[in-house]
């Protein structure tokens, strides 16, 4: 392996190796001087400034981006202006999405509902020191699994309305495998978990709520996951959306570098083994440390298996996937498990599901003629979908 400096990795893609070095070094919080210094030697290259931005939008890491570029010099000011609309955007974006979430946890704990809140723009703040720099799509929270009935009924009082089709129906489906409902109400999404692992991996739902912490974000006190289970879940993710786009790297690597000093290392990888996610975690670590130099210590980023070998390379390459993931891709990173079999298990389970899942997973209206005929034929639909789920 030849390595560009100490953290970043010179990856060949199809985009220059300016470009992508840049955005590899610039997509941190507080980089090093080297680091500065480093993206410094980078401004003369012939950087493709117009590409560059779309890499950096496309992994959503322009507003961090945008920050680290006002600590060099020499950037076109038409491109800083550029970065500086998107970080602006964002910013609003999450104060309007905080501001939601704010609300909703006030009224679920009023009726007694303990809530965790999860990723987006709370997340930005207390980890990053930022609100505005990542981005948020949905509210993420976590309930207990028994408090998923009143959660709904209370978001549904307020003017939200439940987008998963069939969860009344197939509910044993959801409890069991997806971990979590949609609701809408035409302005914010939000998504209200039990659990944070599915399908692939299994955890008991009061797993994720032992250890956690309280943290203030904005003058306010919100529950997080601990250190250990906030790696975990982040890592999750990752996986979940196929090692697709750099951002979920990012999440993961300053999650590292926020809890470094608190991180107990031996007890995040006794429940990785537990879960069989070990060389899941590893894969990621060893990423987060070699594209973006997240401080994780030697022994916990080698990976052992030849298996987890070959699928950390293919991990790395889909980082930078342009446009969609391939289902091969897919059913290769289910083999990330640690037990080959589980792997092999859970892959049948996605060409054969249960009709509950097959609706969830089409959004079809539960008991039509079409969501037959999506059970009949769902093996070819997988391998045909060019979208992440």
């Amino acid at each position: 392996m030849n390595y560009f400096s100490p953290g970043v990795r010179i990856v060949e893609r199809e985009n220059s190796p300016e470009e992508t070095t840049f955005l590899l070094l610039l997509s941190r919080v507080n980089p090093e001087t080297a680091i500065l210094k480093q993206s410094q030697s980078l401004i003369p290259a012939p950087i493709n400034w117009d590409a560059f931005i779309s890499l950096c939008n496309k992994h959503g890491t322009t507003a961090i981006v945008y920050k680290n570029l006002l600590k060099l010099s020499a950037v076109p000011q038409h491109i800083i202006d550029k970065f500086e609309k998107v970080y602006y955007n964002q910013l609003r974006q999450n104060i309007l999405m905080v501001s939601e979430l704010d609300r909703l946890i006030d009224g679920l704990t009023s009726e007694g509902i303990e809530v965790i809140s999860l990723k987006g723009a709370t997340a930005s703040e207390a980890i990053f020191g930022d609100i505005g720099l990542y981005p948020s799509g949905d509210l993420d929270i976590l309930v207990r699994v028994e408090d998923i009935d009143r959660t709904r009924r209370v978001l549904e009082s307020i003017g939200y309305t439940l987008n998963d089709k069939g969860f009344d129906e197939y509910r044993e489906f959801f409890l069991r495998e997806l971990y979590h409902i949609n609701l809408s109400n035409g302005r914010f999404t939000i998504e209200p978990h039990w659990n944070l692992f599915m399908r692939y991996f299994t955890t008991p739902p009061e797993f994720w709520w032992e250890e956690s912490i309280e943290v203030s974000s904005g003058g306010k006190q919100y529950r997080f996951l601990s250190p250990e289970k906030n790696i975990l879940y982040t890592s999750f993710r990752l996986f979940s959306k196929g090692f697709a786009h750099l951002r979920f790297l990012f999440m993961i690597a300053e999650v590292v570098r926020h809890y470094q000093d608190s991180v107990n290392w031996e007890k995040l990888f006794g429940y990785a083994q537990e879960f069989r996610f070990e060389n899941t975690l590893r894969v990621t670590l060893r990423l987060c440390h070699e594209l973006l130099g997240a401080p994780v210590p030697d022994q916990y980023r080698e990976i052992k298996s030849l298996r987890a070998k070959v699928i950390c390379r293919r991990a790395e390459k889909m980082l930078f996937v342009e446009d969609y993931i391939n289902p091969f891709n897919k059913a290769l990173f289910a083999f990330l498990r640690d037990d080959v079999t589980g792997g092999a298990g859970v892959l049948l389970r996605r060409l054969f599901p249960s009709m509950g899942e097959v609706v969830s997973r089409y959004r079809l209206q539960e008991g039509s003629f079409k969501a037959k005929i999506y059970y009949v034929f769902n093996p070819l639909f997988l391998f045909l979908r060019k979208h992440q789920e």
